[in-house]
């Protein structure tokens, strides 16, 4: 088996992402060790044991990855009127 170049999980893509914890399942259910499938998937320690616990606890669906970072209007102060508003003042004033 090829060892993986370390990725950290969370630069990778979800479908990626998915497939690398396909893999750790795949390793864990032939019998390899944590640490061997450390090294062959090339994800973190923490990664793959959530990974294998996931899948124990739950079953293959629960390996799927969840949706990262904020909602698109998460965190926000300004309503959209009120955001395009103050737009259009930079625009009409210029400000440099």
């Amino acid at each position: 088996m090829r060892c993986m170049e370390k990725d950290g999980a969370i630069f990778l893509t979800m479908k990626r992402l998915h497939e690398r914890r396909k893999q750790v399942v795949r390793f864990h259910r032939k019998g390899y060790g944590v640490m061997q499938i450390v090294e062959l998937s090339g994800l973190s320690y923490p990664a793959v044991r959530g990974a294998i616990d996931r899948f124990e606890e739950v079953g293959i669906a629960a390996i799927k990855p969840a949706t990262r970072g904020k909602h698109a209007s998460q965190g926000r102060y300004l309503t959209e009127e009120q955001e395009r508003a103050i737009r259009q003042i930079i625009y009409d004033k210029r400000p440099e």
